[in-house]
């Protein structure tokens, strides 16, 4: 999943006292309160409007973070990011691990309300056809719809290339059972299915003269959407989710761009949590009543700058080894993100299955780099043509491309930088109009498959995630085999095979694995931060204690 920040998080709580959305029995001052209490509006802020609706079209992690509210998959994962059941009750896989079977609850109902309109549903029971159906919606060949993932399911490739009219891997056993088969097997398919883009959907509320879930989402979820005031996206809770209602009454979603603004807001007591700046990040890591309430987690994800290869001087394997020699990555983690991120030495970050705490990779030394410049073709700097790094609008993507350019112009390489807005960096890099840009990648299941695979995989190229056009047979080989081998040992060997052969490509400059944080009100209660993320977050569990405290 694209992530656009390397920390992304905010939300509020003083405009919930002020909107008298507190109970109205608060307990005397020092009173605790350790059971949960339905009520209030949980608000947390993202720095940009750019927000999908529609699972199939889902690509960055704050699309991801909302709309993990508003529906439910077959599975969830847990906070060790085991698979774990949703909708699906409990699932069965044959002996050869071709056929997963999977018997659904007899509880879940779409929502009946969205938006403050009836929806088409009208409420209805969640059945197998659901399933059937919207597995057959992500994979049709329609631009834009990530379903390139579940293409290891049997007869999918056929039926999203335009060859039959169904999947011939997905079927309906019963009224309120599905099955699955695949074309080999594959360890990490209960997994996949956890993925944003395999939320459930309804066919009425997807197709029809009115149907458009991009403006008007509606799936099973905690939360239903209520619509959108100003910048602010607002959801309610589902009286009828078959967990049971969750304890906060709303979410919502406004757009604070600035992150000294935002944590001002924080500050103010509008913001139920908050991202912390580098500026006050010691400030609040020394202050025993902020610190008590920061949340911090090294997570599966990973920044890196990516370089086309089919783009001059970067189709040359020693000139894009040079740059990953020149960058000083420890630089950067310390100064500019606060000493707040891990060095990254390869793709995979610490805890996905296949890291290697052992490897290497680049290190900061830039009169290698200007060797391998001369192997290049470049000698004593000359003739090196003037690159362009292209990154989305953030502060800490600007402070770091201020080091970049320092770094390269120390071994002759001119670098000016472009800033854009994110739809519009996401679209030249899937395009491949950008040559060098930033782009962060964070787990969509916790498998080195995730990462490997989905980034530097040929097929990946222009219908996918592979943005670097990195194309390779020996890799291709090696993805190939690993994530259908099934036993665990050979799976991590040949992983590491394929990292260590994507790192001496160096299709990147392999910057820093992220650590994400959150600031939170005292009075959030049973909010947990997990490896996997923000987006990860199980909002259905917070609630606000009815107390008048707060940070001062």
């Amino acid at each position: 999943m694209y992530s656009r920040k390397r920390f992304f998080l905010v939300f509020l709580f003083a405009v919930c006292l002020l909107s008298g959305c507190w109970n109205k029995q608060k307990p005397a001052k020092d009173e605790v309160v350790n059971e949960p209490v339905k009520g209030g509006v949980y608000r947390r802020a993202f720095a940009d409007s750019y927000i999908i609706l529609d699972p199939a079209l889902i690509k960055d992690s704050n699309s991801h973070e909302v709309c993990r509210r508003i529906y439910d998959g077959l599975v969830e994962f847990n906070e060790s990011g085991l698979p774990i059941p949703s909708i699906a009750e409990s699932w069965s896989i044959s002996e050869d691990k071709l056929v997963y079977t999977f018997k659904l609850r007899d509880d879940v109902y779409f929502h009946a309300n969205s938006g403050g309109q009836p929806t088409a549903n009208k409420g209805r029971q969640l059945t197998a056809d659901d399933v059937v159906y919207t597995f057959e919606r992500l994979l049709r060949p329609i631009e834009g719809y990530q379903g390139a993932f579940f293409q290891v399911i049997k007869g999918a490739k056929n039926y999203n290339g335009g060859k039959s009219e169904h999947i011939s891997g997905i079927s309906k056993v019963a009224s309120l059972s599905v099955k699955f088969e695949l074309e080999k097997p594959f360890a990490p398919f209960v997994s996949l299915l956890g993925m944003c883009n395999a939320f459930i959907v309804a066919k009425e509320d997807c197709e029809g003269p009115n149907a458009d879930l991009t403006r008007r989402p509606i799936g099973t979820g905690p939360f239903m959407w209520a619509g959108k005031k100003g910048n602010t996206l607002i959801l309610e809770a589902n009286q009828k989710h078959f967990r049971g209602r969750p304890w906060l009454d709303k979410i919502e979603f406004p757009i604070i761009e600035d992150e000294k603004e935002r944590f001002a807001a924080f500050n103010r007591g509008e913001l139920m949590h908050v991202d912390v700046p580098d500026s006050e990040y010691e400030n609040v890591k020394q202050n025993a009543e902020l610190a008590a309430n920061l949340l911090e987690v090294s997570t599966w994800g990973t920044n890196y700058l990516g370089m086309n290869l089919n783009m001059k001087p970067f189709d040359n394997k020693f000139f894009r080894q040079a740059m990953n020699y020149a960058i000083d990555r420890n630089a950067i983690v310390n100064l500019v993100l606060n000493g707040r991120a891990k060095i990254a030495h390869g793709v995979l970050p610490p805890g996905i299955p296949g890291y290697d705490k052992d490897f290497k990779g680049y290190s900061y030394n830039p009169e290698k780099a200007a060797e391998l410049l001369k192997k290049a073709g470049y000698k004593d700097g000359k003739e090196i043509p003037e690159i362009v790094l292209q990154y989305n609008r953030d502060i800490i993507h600007t402070r770091t491309s201020e080091f970049v350019m320092a770094n390269l112009s120390d071994i002759g390489i001119k670098c000016r930088v472009k800033e854009v807005e994110f739809d519009e960096h996401l679209s030249s890099i899937e395009s491949g109009e950008a040559a060098f840009f930033r782009m962060g990648w964070s787990v969509d299941y916790p498998d080195p498959d995730s990462f490997l695979y989905t980034l530097f995989h040929s097929s990946n190229i222009d219908k996918g995630y592979n943005f670097t056009r990195i194309n390779d047979e020996e890799l291709d080989r090696l993805l190939d085999k690993a994530r259908f081998e099934t036993e665990t040992a050979q799976r991590v060997k040949l992983y590491r095979q394929a990292e260590k052969l994507i790192v001496e490509q160096a299709p990147w400059v392999f910057m820093y694995f992220y650590t994400d944080h959150l600031l939170h009100q005292p009075q959030v209660k049973g909010i947990q931060l997990v490896a996997m993320g923000q987006p990860f977050i199980k909002y259905r569990k917070i609630w606000i204690a009815p107390r008048e405290d707060k940070f001062n």
